[in-house]
């Protein structure tokens, strides 16, 4: 492990919240874990997923081989992803292993974790609004967009990109609660645009059938302008080939407004005769 790695993950704050739904983990599963004793036999680690509950790393788990210390794996405060091998559920005893968990693994979970740490975070500021602690938040509401979505964020995120909270109000959050989510998300969550595009092919061998060619795209870019919150660009790719490229932040709607501008297109240049299709790109 690099030092500049060990530099990224202790940066990783602390949680501080419970996130996790059992008491323990099970034997298999990744967990976060901060180092917090190192010793010449092990290390100790807190779990931030369940509330700081204390396991222990033996140094077999850690080390790739007898010739390097452990203090070459881990430091103090150092936070990184730990499989658990072995749970006591009786006295509550935790193994974990720094050896067992693959790069792959290590970046995912990671990944997942500060997916988590920016939920908690809109939790928190939820709480603030509402005065109902974090803690209660996240089991109430978290674990239901955790059970809808896949994740917590990924509630905020849904809320944010479509404005509806109609999933809090079916889940029966109370209006005030819902409100101060929508708030947060709106706020807080930056929506990523994005663009979707088709190619309209026009042939018309008419004399005037450039002219008819380039008044059609004219009135489709007018058109265009009717539209709120989306861009739209169309242009020349290389006769008969033309392109559109409608951007939103929105998928659903830049694809409707593609849809109806090449709809528009088809049907202003068939009135003039013609050859004329339309080809949305990826499918």
């Amino acid at each position: 492990m690099s030092k500049k790695t060990k530099e990224k993950e202790q940066k990783i704050p602390i949680l501080s919240v419970k996130v996790a739904r059992k008491e323990l983990p099970d034997v298999g599963e990744l967990v976060i874990g901060t180092v917090s004793k190192i010793f010449e036999h092990g290390a100790y680690v807190l779990l931030d997923e369940y509330g700081g509950l204390e396991a222990y790393a033996p140094i077999n788990e850690i080390v790739q081989s007898w010739f390097h210390s452990i203090k070459d794996y881990l430091k103090p405060n150092q936070k990184t992803v730990f499989r658990v091998i072995r749970v006591d559920p009786k006295r509550k005893l935790i193994d974990i292993s720094l050896r067992k968990v693959r790069d792959e693994e290590k970046r995912e979970k990671l990944m997942k974790w500060k997916r988590t740490l920016r939920a908690v975070k809109l939790f928190e500021l939820v709480s603030q609004k509402v005065g109902i602690p974090t803690q209660e938040l996240v089991e109430k509401i978290g674990w239901k967009f955790e059970d809808i979505y896949g994740d917590m964020l990924k509630g905020f995120e849904e809320i944010a990109k479509t404005g509806k909270t109609d999933i809090l109000i079916k889940l029966g959050i109370p209006e005030k609660i819902v409100n101060a989510i929508y708030e947060i998300a709106k706020e807080h969550i930056e929506i990523p645009e994005v663009t979707i595009s088709g190619i309209i092919r026009m042939i018309n061998i008419k004399p005037d059938g450039v002219e008819h060619i380039k008044n059609v795209l004219i009135k489709a870019q007018e058109k265009a302008k009717e539209y709120k919150d989306v861009k739209v660009k169309i242009y020349v790719l290389g006769p008969p080939r033309y392109r559109i490229d409608v951007t939103s932040k929105d998928p659903k709607k830049a694809d409707q407004v593609l849809k109806e501008l090449a709809t528009f297109i088809i049907e202003g240049f068939k009135k003039k005769g013609g050859e004329v299709s339309f080809t949305k790109i990826g499918e």
